[in-house]
């Protein structure tokens, strides 16, 4: 086999794989009590260190920061950024009045954003072989972002999103009930990792939908 037809096979292969890989992952939105978000066009905002795994704090703060930035233009700073601040290490969500003044008091800013996320389960590779109807594994994190009006001293905007990615069974191309070709039972996965990411960028899209952004 010449390397044309070598990269021809190894193309359709890869086609072929994408066909049989089923759709085993979800991102669902967990928080319906805020039915509006937020009005972008007024105020400082300043944007907590996101509390996350290792790995993963990098590209939630990129991420975190390109929309917010996008959204509010220079009245958005980041934490280690700004100057002056007087804040604790650790900041917890859900905080409560007295926490929030604590917050203004520290800052001068009149929107704080906190972001957290969290990896529940980690047991499926990227690539699995021969899922079944007794498989379990599954790919779990959440990622929960909150926005506080600092002069209000209260919580304005509250959302978790829970990503998930289970080993499923599905059908073969050719609809057979059990194969036992290679091809029909790989499934791609998204890594627990990848979810955290997802989950972040499902809130971010609930938060523009429903807020008032700058023209």
């Amino acid at each position: 086999m010449n390397s044309n037809s070598r990269s021809i096979f190894f193309k359709v292969g890869i086609l072929l794989i994408t066909l049989t890989s089923c759709k085993s992952n979800t991102y669902l939105l967990t928080n319906h009590d805020y039915k509006t978000g937020v009005d972008f066009t007024q105020g400082k905002w300043l944007l907590n260190t996101v509390y996350s795994a290792k790995e993963n704090r990098e590209k939630l703060t990129e991420e975190a920061t390109s929309f917010f930035a996008e959204n509010i233009g220079n009245r958005y700073h980041f934490r280690t950024d700004a100057k002056g601040l007087l804040l604790p290490e650790n900041i917890p969500l859900n905080p409560n009045k007295e926490q929030i003044k604590s917050l203004q008091a520290g800052t001068g800013f009149d929107y704080f954003i906190n972001v957290s996320s969290k990896k529940n389960k980690d047991e499926l590779g990227t690539i699995s072989l021969y899922d079944d109807e007794h498989s379990t594994e599954e790919n779990n994190a959440e990622v929960t972002l909150e926005i506080y009006d600092l002069n209000l001293h209260q919580i304005i905007y509250a959302q978790k999103v829970i990503g998930r990615d289970r080993a499923v069974q599905q059908k073969s191309m050719w609809e057979t009930k059990k194969s036992n070709k290679l091809i029909d039972n790989i499934n791609f996965h998204k890594s627990s990792n990848k979810l955290v990411l997802g989950s972040l960028k499902k809130i971010l899209k609930d938060l523009k939908k429903k807020s008032i952004q700058k023209k």
